[in-house]
């Protein structure tokens, strides 16, 4: 089944595409990375349907639809990828995103990074995500609650249905007062990097602060700041 990536409702809904027409490389960004692929548009008709003048040379920019609009960028592929937190690569695929195949998938995690956490002095946190292999039907887009379906309706999601990219809030908690504040954080973001393969990371970030002033206090605090990161990948295994 192929999906195309909703510019807007004008895009899906287009006429069939002019033949020899110039195509219009676009960029799904959200934070976590970027889904790239050839628009079954034209230029022409994407100038159309999209508010405002489009550039003279948008034949040679990237067109980037990002949570806070459209934006036509000179960057590549991969350099926008990793301009919106993703790994660097971008494959540029001829419809919209990709779809995740049907079948058994499997979660692993990679080493967590504590060089940010002097309280944890190398030791690794546990980081809730499962290893187990699942059967999963996507029914024909990306959600991340498919994959990580021990924590459906824990996580906050943000993204597009049908988009590559989600980010999800497990944890953000913040505490303050004239004395000084407290915050921790779990957010996890994934992409689908091919219909075989998901990428992500999970972030854990805790703040202290006081407002005291006082050198040695500050010191102390300050060797409790933490920030973790653990990288995870889930793969269809058959």
């Amino acid at each position: 089944m192929r999906r195309f990536f909703p510019l807007s409702a004008a895009l899906v809904l287009a006429s069939a595409p002019v033949a020899q027409a110039e195509r219009v490389q676009v960029a799904d960004c959200a934070p976590g990375g970027c889904m790239c692929y050839i628009s079954t548009m034209t230029l022409q008709e994407i100038a159309a349907t999209l508010p405002g003048q489009i550039p003279d040379n948008a034949g040679e920019l990237t067109l980037v639809d990002e949570p806070g609009g459209f934006s036509w960028r000179s960057e590549t592929p991969a350099q926008l990828d990793r301009m919106f937190g993703g790994p660097g690569s971008c494959p540029v695929y001829l419809a919209g995103p990709m779809v995740p195949e049907d079948g058994r998938w499997q979660i692993t995690t990679g080493a967590t990074d504590t060089s940010a956490c002097p309280m944890l002095a190398g030791n690794t946190p546990p980081t809730n995500l499962s290893g187990e292999t699942r059967q999963i039907n996507w029914n024909g887009s990306f959600h991340p609650d498919k994959l990580m379906s021990e924590a459906a309706g824990m996580v906050r999601w943000s993204g597009v249905t049908g988009s590559g990219n989600w980010r999800g809030v497990v944890a953000d908690h913040s505490l303050a007062d004239s004395s000084g504040a407290t915050g921790a954080s779990v957010i996890w973001t994934l992409s689908l990097v091919s219909p075989t393969e998901v990428r992500g990371k999970s972030v854990f970030d805790y703040n202290i602060s006081s407002t005291a002033g006082d050198a040695a206090a500050n010191a102390v605090l300050a060797g409790l700041q933490c920030r973790t990161v653990t990288p995870f990948a889930a793969r269809k295994v058959n």
